[in-house]
């Protein structure tokens, strides 16, 4: 029998009565307050026995000073699998969220600091956001743009379809017709490589073909090793931890020693992420078995699929009672945004300003 199943309805009512009004309150709910605060419709009596009952099935537990009752992790995860409404966004939660639409790029590092910090914003509680290392990265394809004489960008379309842009300051003289040609010695000679498999050797041919611009060959490599030499790294990106404080859960500082313990085994987030295998926004609740989460608080994450590949996650961690139909709605309403913004093929500024007249290199 699956957990769950030997509830009536009426306890289920109850379950959730106490569990909303426990993320509300912060403190034991006890059955007069569910007579006398919510529309619950049973007897003061009638509540007593089924919240004891609820107990002994593992749902709730009764705190040692109160005559009240709070929920279990047990109690948690079926409220957050069956019971939970859903939420529907306000015009304040959309204002702040929605700032995201506003950004004109594709640097996945980017989306997710700032995406970190507006769920942090409108959640009230702590953004994550998560990007796995990568095992390889190399560029599909190299585009370039004339800014001046002197300057110009070099564009990395790379494997996963991604765009990069690194500007770069030469001291000779540039033109388009160049920039054509160093674009075409780029591509043919180093795409889909690895950094690894770049060779001297190469990066010799690639200045004879440049001939008298030979120059401009060390200076792009620079920028081509600062962008596929960033592999093996982990980044996470942690906003809003100062709200933490502003919960009772947290006022015990061993309590939020292990919270922030958490926040600096920043492996454990990658790996959370790294072995999701759903398209769904996942809730992990403290206290549950293989979880790597702490004991007194839960995370609320989902994956970012690009090219049906994991590139990162969007999460928000919080206390155990934190308001799950909410931030499961903004963190599912965040994920869909930046997947749509990565797969929208959005022009960094570099290819926007070479749209709009510079010409392609």
């Amino acid at each position: 029998m699956a957990y769950g199943d030997e509830l009536s309805p009426r306890k289920k009512q109850i379950l959730k009565a106490v569990i909303d009004a426990h993320i509300q309150l912060g403190e034991p709910v006890g059955s007069k307050y569910l007579t006398a605060s919510t529309d619950i419709g049973f007897s003061s009596a009638t509540i007593r026995n089924e919240m004891a009952e609820l107990e002994e099935l593992g749902y709730l537990e009764h705190p040692h000073t109160s005559a009240g009752r709070v929920p279990t992790t047990l109690g948690y995860r079926f409220y957050v699998d069956s019971l939970m409404n859903d939420y529907a966004l306000t015009a304040n939660d959309l204002s702040i969220i929605n700032k995201l639409q506003q950004i004109k790029m594709t640097e996945l590092d980017r989306i997710l600091q700032t995406a970190s910090k507006l769920t942090a914003a409108v959640t009230n509680y702590t953004g994550v956001a998560v990007k796995p290392r990568q095992t390889f990265s190399a560029v599909k394809y190299f585009r370039t743009a004339y800014i001046d004489e002197n300057n110009f960008v070099v564009s990395f379309i790379m494997d996963d379809n991604q765009v990069k842009s690194k500007f770069v300051n030469v001291p000779i003289e540039v033109n388009d017709e160049v920039l054509n040609t160093l674009c075409g010695v780029l591509n043919n000679n180093i795409s889909g490589r690895s950094s690894e498999s770049i060779t001297l050797p190469m990066i010799m041919k690639m200045q004879s073909e440049m001939g008298e611009y030979e120059a401009l060959i060390p200076a792009v490599m620079k920028c081509v090793y600062e962008i596929i030499g960033d592999v093996g790294v982990d980044n996470v990106h942690i906003d809003g931890v100062e709200n933490m404080l502003e919960y009772p859960e947290y006022a015990d500082t061993s309590k939020l020693r292990e919270l922030l313990s958490l926040f600096e085994k920043k492996e454990d987030l990658v790996e959370l992420v790294q072995g999701s295998d759903t398209d769904s926004v996942s809730v992990y609740i403290g206290g549950e078995e293989d979880t790597p989460v702490v004991s007194n608080s839960s995370i609320i994450v989902k994956p970012l699929k690009r090219n049906n590949n994991i590139v990162g996650a969007i999460g928000v961690v919080g206390p155990n009672r934190m308001e799950y139909p909410k931030v499961v709605k903004i963190v599912d309403y965040v994920a869909d945004m930046i997947n749509r913004l990565l797969s929208s093929n959005t022009l960094t500024d570099g290819e926007q300003k070479k749209k709009e007249g510079d010409g392609d290199g």
